[in-house]
């Protein structure tokens, strides 16, 4: 009876095994590794001008960003975001004509080599020109800002009102779960936008989804990682910005992942070839 068992579930684990090696081939084909490390650079090298250009137009608003960071995910990597906070203030400050340029050139670096990558990942040859993509990365820019602002202020108000109505630990979760909502609306917009056809809000949700959830996963055991792995020993005084660049890229290859996951899906039903046609 138990050798039966075990030849029944033979045919399923090889079954199973057989989808792992296609989910990594795919991955593979696509170059998802070397797609999420480019973001990556591109990422380091525009988040001070991003906050920048974020300080210089919204700084006296004076949202509490160390309370939005007062979560167990950023433990690793809080000390280096305040710090790039405060660089993008200093800067401000006598702002000259030429910094003013080069900064928001600069910040438009992550969207616009972001839309190129998805130009790989949905094999799509772009027939328009490098001005145009780099005044829609551009255009983005102030978008997401104020999709930021709009998103902090919408987490904060509402942690406002979760802490006075629940317990600690229900309210703990109910915020994470906030903070999921916020974070699942910015994945969408980065798919609708690094998608080089017209995509509907309906074909990029699942490819956000996956990327909100391997981030979560991910970032929470980055965590615990960093928790029991006394890395300060190896890295030594650049231990907080060498971990910072490693959540970054580990959150990248989550995104890329559901990018590709989008992709695969708009290769199964026709949308990708039937846009190419057009």
């Amino acid at each position: 009876m138990a050798k039966e068992r075990v030849n029944a579930r033979v045919p399923r684990l090889r079954a199973a095994l057989k989808k792992v090696r296609f989910v990594f081939s795919y991955l593979n084909a696509k170059k998802y590794t070397t797609l999420a490390g480019t973001l990556t650079f591109f990422l380091v090298m525009s988040v001070v001008p991003f906050l920048f250009w974020l300080t210089l137009l919204f700084g006296r608003l004076n949202i509490d960003f160390e309370q939005l960071l007062d979560f167990a995910i950023f433990d690793q990597v809080r000390d280096v975001i305040l710090f790039f906070q405060e660089s993008a203030r200093s800067a401000t400050a006598g702002a000259s004509i030429v910094l003013l340029a080069t900064t928001l050139y600069s910040s438009t670096n992550l969207f616009f080599h972001m839309r190129r990558s998805g130009e790989i990942i949905f094999e799509y040859k772009r027939k328009k020109g490098s001005l145009v993509l780099r005044l829609s990365a551009l255009v983005l820019i102030f978008v997401v800002m104020l999709f930021f602002l709009s998103g902090v202020g919408l987490f904060l108000l509402g942690s406002l009102f979760i802490k006075r109505l629940f317990p600690s630990f229900v309210a703990k979760i109910s915020l994470y779960i906030l903070l999921g909502v916020v974070a699942f609306a910015f994945l969408l917009l980065l798919n609708l936008y690094i998608c080089p056809y017209r995509l509907r809000v309906k074909d990029a949700l699942w490819g956000s989804l996956l990327s909100l959830l391997l981030g979560g996963v991910a970032s929470f055991g980055f965590s615990i990682y960093v928790h029991f792995s006394s890395a300060e020993k190896l890295y030594g005084a650049a231990v907080f910005f060498i971990l910072f660049l490693l959540w970054m890229y580990v959150l990248m290859i989550c995104f890329v992942v559901g990018v590709i996951f989008n992709c695969y899906l708009a290769e199964r039903s026709g949308l990708q070839a039937a846009s190419k046609r057009f």
